[in-house]
């Protein structure tokens, strides 16, 4: 039912629709599996250790240091970007320069990834899967995929930056692909912000 939801009966080749499924319930797994070690990790490895690169430092740089840590946390580093907006927000930085650069340097992140795997990733995947396979999947993406897409841009805890790869293989439009971004960062960032901003407000920060 849920395969057929996502409309792999349009696929043509049963090689195509049998790799689909199997990355669909490897996926599926991963974030199980993902879940499962998170929560083990919080339980068992020491305070702290969690807490990663402090990021706030960034912030003396003001703007330029939201920007730079969003444009990294778009493509592959584990840098806490939306820690580091929200801490924006908490210290009273202006509300819209902070959500339009955040959103941006988002954007050109993610940027970053589709173009990499636009140029580069689309022969490894066609050596690895086939051509004939490889057009199908594509044909099945640029048709199929939006729902996905949408669910990944407006959901931060989904990997966007990871689901770019794959709209950069596949050549998914890039003027659909920049708009959801966009537009999906702007949100995002909003909320971040103003976030921080509610909890810097009612701790007495500014």
């Amino acid at each position: 039912m849920v395969f057929k939801s996502l409309g792999i009966h349009h696929l043509k080749h049963e090689k195509t629709k049998k790799l689909f499924k199997n990355t669909i319930l490897a996926f599926f797994a991963f974030m199980i599996i993902g879940i499962i070690l998170l929560f083990l990790a919080k339980l068992y490895l020491p305070a702290g250790i969690l807490s990663g690169f402090d990021m706030s430092a960034f912030l003396d740089y003001g703007y330029i240091g939201v920007f730079v840590i969003t444009v990294l946390g778009g493509t592959f580093f584990p840098v806490g970007s939306p820690a580091v907006v929200t801490a924006a927000g908490a210290m009273g930085m202006p509300k819209l320069p902070v959500i339009f650069i955040a959103a941006l340097g988002y954007t050109i992140g993610t940027y970053v990834n589709y173009m990499l795997a636009y140029e580069f990733g689309i022969h490894y995947v066609k050596k690895k899967i086939g051509v004939e396979v490889y057009k199908d999947l594509s044909r099945w993406w640029n048709k199929k995929a939006l729902i996905l897409i949408l669910l990944f841009a407006l959901l931060p805890m989904l990997p966007f930056n990871l689901l770019a790869l794959l709209c950069g293989v596949f050549r998914y439009n890039i003027i659909y692909f920049l708009l959801i971004n966009f537009g999906s960062n702007l949100l995002n960032s909003y909320l971040f912000v103003y976030l921080g901003s509610s909890a810097g407000s009612w701790i007495g920060l500014f």
